[in-house]
């Protein structure tokens, strides 16, 4: 978890920030996210590329990497083709030099003008020091995340539906900056083609606690406990599972009631199957005399 209080509006801490996004923290077998789904999205390259630096945490992931993945399932549920989302990873997340940010941060200062994010001037002067064909650590979406904690701002992501290479951050400081810069015509002209609304903020929201109580009102674990036992029951099983019940009691996981299908050659098995639990609920099927299998129903209490 990122403690919101020790970096809100705290500018000199931001460069801290971006390393602290990029910590591996998250087991990709326990986050809001199935595990398939993030297997299949690997071999199609849509998620971020492995620092081969890192080799020994293949199975976690960091912060920074966790929104990602929530923007491609997102975008996934939306209908977007992989062609697409790769074409937006590779301005999003790729990583670039030290130049093609100054040059990026040009543009946009030719575009708006004078006045500039506090955030983005900050990286922009502190980029001007160093050698311009230095690799950076950080990629456009690690800006947004860092740019969502500083400020505690919600902050969206509007993606054009006909060319998801046009993209458009999206806060209320940002929209007072773009019509105090003067380009609110061309935010109006992005807005005038559909587009997706990714909400990143929201996202964020997930690994970030508040313990000073600044604008950020109530966050939340990506996976609680009792979800993640969960989750490693229905994993554990879930080739026999025929179903599952969850039951809950003043908003918490109270008893789970798992109903496997098992077969068994000899009914003296059925004895060990009835002595493993406390509690079970067995059906047995039989066809021309014998038992083919059962339904074995356990109640599992969190």
């Amino acid at each position: 978890m990122i403690n919101v209080a020790d970096y809100f509006s705290i500018l000199e801490k931001a460069p801290y920030l971006f390393d602290k996004i990029q910590e591996k923290v998250f087991l990709k077998t326990e986050i809001d996210i199935v595990y398939s789904d993030i297997k299949n999205w690997e071999r199609f390259d849509l998620l971020s590329e492995c620092d081969e630096s890192d080799k020994g945490n293949w199975n976690k992931i960091s912060y920074s990497e966790y929104v990602w993945i929530k923007i491609v399932e997102q975008l996934k549920d939306f209908g977007s083709s992989n062609e697409e989302i790769l074409l937006l990873k590779n301005h999003l997340v790729s990583k670039f030099k030290v130049k093609d940010y100054i040059l990026l941060f040009d543009k946009v200062k030719n575009t708006i003008g004078e006045k500039d994010f506090e955030v983005y001037s900050q990286l922009y002067n502190d980029l001007n020091e160093v050698d311009s064909n230095q690799n950076l650590n950080f990629n456009i979406l690690d800006i947004l995340i860092v740019n969502i904690i500083y400020t505690s701002e919600q902050l969206s992501l509007f993606i054009r539906k006909d060319d998801s290479y046009y993209f458009l951050p999206f806060s209320e400081t940002m929209l007072q900056e773009y019509s105090n810069s003067g380009i609110r015509s061309l935010v109006d002209d992005f807005l005038n083609f559909p587009f997706y609304n990714i909400p990143i903020s929201s996202y964020v929201s997930k690994f970030l606690s508040n313990k000073n109580d600044v604008k950020y009102n109530s966050f939340t674990m990506i996976l609680t406990e009792q979800e993640s036992k969960l989750l490693k029951i229905i994993r554990k099983n879930f080739q026999k599972i025929k179903q599952l019940k969850v039951k809950y009691k003043t908003g918490n996981i109270e008893l789970i009631e798992v109903t496997t299908i098992k077969k068994v050659a000899l009914e003296s098995r059925i004895i060990n199957h009835i002595k493993k639990s406390d509690y079970k609920k067995i059906t047995i099927d039989i066809a021309n005399g014998n038992i083919v299998n059962f339904e074995d129903t356990e109640k599992i209490k969190l």
